[in-house]
């Protein structure tokens, strides 16, 4: 898979070469690695790809086979199995702090940031709404930083869901063929009343 890797990393400087002005989403790489210090190397390599291509790396197939695993599925369930979100919805926000930060860099809406990428506006608009919940004046006038707090957040998501709630009980697991005290003790009575008029029908 080493060399799936170094082609994954391949392609994203490729889609770095093609853009302008990429500032490459240092930041936003830098707390994510702060969040999730302990990523494995795929996992890993994955993340930094969307980020440094700032959106989309290929379809969940494509990275699936650059990666050498069997299909899209197996790569979901690693990235689910580290704590990830899934690679659409990573490549999405990513695509998304990209746009804003264009915008608001170089004043360009989002028609001429569509027709840059080579994608239709209105897959780009409807994109927006889909991840995001707003329109695309509103992501605007929140701000690259709105964006980049929401993409941050969906990694510490996978993070709290897998920690314990302060002040949660804790809960364990008994063997079924354990009995309580309470039906042991039932059972002893009823065993012994069985042995009781075994002896008086003697």
């Amino acid at each position: 898979m080493s060399q799936g890797i170094a082609t994954l990393r391949s392609v994203a400087h490729h889609f770095i070469s093609q853009q302008m002005g990429a500032d490459m989403l240092a930041e936003s790489l830098a707390a994510i690695r702060v969040i999730r210090p302990g990523m494995t190397l795929y996992p890993r390599a994955i993340v930094e790809a969307i980020l440094l291509s700032e959106g989309s790396i290929g379809s969940a197939q494509l990275v699936a086979q650059l990666l050498g695993f069997r299909n899209r599925f197996q790569l979901a369930r690693l990235l689910k199995r580290e704590g990830l979100p899934p690679l659409h919805r990573l490549a999405a926000w990513t695509t998304i702090l990209s746009w804003v930060r264009a915008a608001e860099r170089d004043s360009t809406c989002l028609f001429r940031l569509a027709y840059r990428s080579h994608r239709h506006p209105a897959a780009c608009y409807r994109l927006v709404k889909e991840v995001t919940g707003l329109s695309w004046t509103e992501v605007r006038r929140r701000g690259s930083a709105w964006v980049e707090r929401r993409l941050i957040m969906e990694f510490r998501k996978t993070v709290d869901l897998t920690r314990p709630r302060p002040g949660a009980p804790v809960v364990t697991c008994r063997p079924k063929m354990l009995m309580s005290s309470r039906a042991y003790r039932s059972s002893e009575t009823h065993g012994s009343r069985a042995r009781q008029n075994s002896r008086r029908a003697l």
